[in-house]
């Protein structure tokens, strides 16, 4: 389910402004603008962000495409090294929940972290997307 990107805490006001006007507003529409490197150091230079946080963006796009899986998430599986579809599809479930329970822990991105089933669901769910994102 698409997202606004105006609605994302990692995209500052100014910048998801200055994206609506090139007609990406949501992370649908990011994710085939930010798909590969060069893309991606295009929408740096017009945003005056580094490829490195358009790529974190890029990604938290991808995660997104997934039903229930939101910002706060994507962020958590990034910290634990599953930071987008491709990475999220080689994780055993049981295993992953276990290292964003750690994870969040320490940096308390989420109230909770969803349960295993839940994981699972994404992970089968990462399986069956098409892979967009090139890092």
């Amino acid at each position: 389910m698409p997202v606004k990107l105006s609605n994302l805490e990692s995209v500052p006001s100014d910048v998801a402004e200055k994206l609506e006007t090139m007609g990406i507003g949501t992370t649908d529409e990011l994710l085939p603008q930010a798909a590969t490197a060069p893309l991606r150091q295009r929408l740096a230079d017009l945003t005056a962000w580094e490829s490195a946080v358009v790529l974190r963006l890029a990604r938290i796009a991808d995660l997104c495409r997934i039903t229930g899986l939101i910002e706060p998430h994507a962020l958590l599986l990034e910290a634990v090294g599953a930071g987008n579809v491709r990475l999220l599809r080689e994780q055993d479930a049981s295993l992953l929940v276990k290292a964003l329970r750690r994870k969040n822990v320490e940096l308390q991105l989420v109230r909770s972290v969803p349960p295993e089933s839940t994981i699972a669901r994404w992970v089968a769910d990462a399986n069956a997307l098409p892979l967009v994102l090139e890092d």
